[in-house]
């Protein structure tokens, strides 16, 4: 966790909401960062800890929960060799924990790096960029404010480092998934790009390279529910939540927490599938109409109390976003990009 982060966002407790979070003393740290140690509520009706992992500061309403489900994956180091890492993906098949979330680093990892290495091989579907070239076009009608900026569901990252590189301001890149997420840290912490990349069944490419983004100073990335964001109101200038609408549980209650943390006259962006498939947020199901993201996100905004109006900087656009399910097959959803920003007060 990066110092710079820590001072400039204050995060708060986000299981009681009431208090900030102060770092308990023995933590291990560098001049910049806090690698290890422990953060702790300081209302001493709650008084909840969370653990900072490998630079990694774990902040959910429910820790105990979180570390229940996912300390497995939090203590599983990466096998630096490629060929014992096939034995072992090939050994525990495809419905694995392990090749489960190998599946979804090839996804993601792609997605936001495919374009550092040169010629995609045959069966690396679908192209790479779709979440950054959302992120682009969501930046054309967006403010240039002084203030931090706040990438929810920033799965691999690489979102997070094109805002970094688009303003002077730090970026944090929250999620909930650890394979995701350290990723993003390791080009952080090691100057270190590592992903498996998926061709069929249970065969993958390991793609690795040092990548050094010149605004990696300005990013940092924390597990965060993005339904319970661990900030103060109106702490940020920007926030963008790129196809995440769609994969929580509550999608009122995201648009809510980003009203809440994003600053008067702020900026916001959300984009989401709205096909209805099987994992389409249920809310979507029952609007219809050519603007139903932005009918969703006024009900929402409409109906949570003291939350500041979104205003639409422009009709919603269509853009396409592809994923690759299954073998040999590739997806394209028709996903919508909507630019908002918050009530002057």
């Amino acid at each position: 966790m990066r110092r710079l982060h820590f001072e400039a966002l204050k995060p708060i407790c986000p299981t009681c909401r009431r208090s900030a979070l102060v770092l308990e003393p023995g933590a291990q740290a560098t001049s910049n960062a806090i690698v290890s140690g422990v953060l702790r509520c300081r209302d001493a009706e709650c008084g909840e800890r969370f653990p900072i992992i490998a630079g990694v500061p774990i902040l959910v309403p429910d820790v105990r929960g979180w570390l229940s489900e996912n300390l497995p994956l939090v203590l599983a180091g990466d096998v630096e060799d490629a060929a014992v890492e096939a034995v072992i993906t090939a050994a525990l098949g495809p419905d694995s924990v392990h090749n489960i979330t190998r599946a979804q680093q090839s996804r993601y990892a792609h997605d936001h790096y495919g374009d550092l290495f040169e010629g995609a091989p045959d069966g690396a579907e679908p192209p790479p960029g779709r979440a950054r070239h959302c992120l682009t076009e969501a930046l054309r009608h967006l403010g240039v404010g002084r203030g931090p900026r706040l990438d929810i569901g920033c799965a691999a990252g690489g979102t997070s480092f094109d805002l970094a590189a688009s303003y002077e301001a730090p970026v944090l890149g929250v999620d909930l998934s650890w394979p995701l997420l350290r990723i993003g840290r390791g080009i952080l912490d090691r100057g270190l790009l590592r992903y498996p990349l998926r061709h069929s069944g249970d065969a993958y490419e390991r793609r690795e390279t040092y990548h050094f983004p010149p605004e990696a100073d300005r990013v940092d990335f924390w597990i965060a529910d993005a339904q319970a964001l661990p900030f103060a109101a109106n702490t940020f200038r920007l926030v963008v939540a790129l196809n995440v609408l769609d994969c929580v549980p509550d999608p009122a209650r995201l648009v809510a927490e980003v009203s809440r943390v994003t600053r008067p006259g702020g900026d916001v962006a959300f984009a989401t599938s709205l096909d209805q498939a099987p994992r389409a947020a249920v809310p979507f199901a029952s609007l219809e109409g050519p603007d139903v993201l932005a009918t969703m996100i006024a009900t929402a905004n409409r109906d949570t109390a003291d939350a500041k109006p979104l205003r639409p900087t422009g009709p919603p656009r269509d853009l396409s976003w592809s994923a690759d399910p299954q073998d040999a097959d590739t997806v394209t959803y028709r996903s919508k990009l909507m630019t908002m920003k918050t009530a002057a007060e």
